[in-house]
């Protein structure tokens, strides 16, 4: 019985980080990209997030040099290639400097209904870029996002 227990927690504590899954920023995620020890990662999910219209919302947050940058902006514009659309309405983009300086894009919808979204923020500051990374699934829309995070 306490075997079952183990195994039961292990799975249950697993399936929230497979949200993403799929995605080739999963790669950065899952430590593959930036050490897991160098990154900031947040997990939440459930109703704490009801307010926002969202179930999962899975970020991280790390400083990196001009290499790195530059792989995980590559991944991030590969699952830009599942976007819904290029119209307003699903995507918003802002380059500085000849790259991805911030980004909100809906990405396909879950089998569930639910709408998915990846996010992607980095600053040039002293000693390295500071990127963001985000992804968040649930029934808000853009429009609910763009009001929920407002962009500084």
């Amino acid at each position: 019985m306490k075997h079952l227990i183990i195994t039961l927690a292990l799975i249950t504590a697993t399936l929230p980080l497979s949200a993403q899954k799929g995605l080739r920023i999963n790669e950065v995620f899952e430590g593959n990209i930036i050490n897991e020890l160098a990154m900031h990662e947040s997990l939440v999910k459930g109703e704490s997030l009801e307010p926002f219209k969202l179930k999962v919302l899975h970020t991280v947050k790390f400083t990196t040099g001009n290499s790195a940058r530059d792989k995980v902006e590559a991944l991030f514009k590969e699952d830009m290639q599942g976007r819904l659309s290029d119209e307003n309405d699903n995507l918003e983009l802002e380059y500085r400097d000849g790259h991805l300086y911030y980004a909100i894009v809906q990405i396909a919808d879950t089998k569930k209904g639910l709408h998915r979204y990846i996010c992607y923020q980095c600053r040039q500051e002293t000693g390295g870029n500071s990127i963001t990374l985000v992804y968040m699934e649930g029934k808000a829309s853009l429009a609910d996002l763009r009001k929920t995070f407002k962009k500084k």
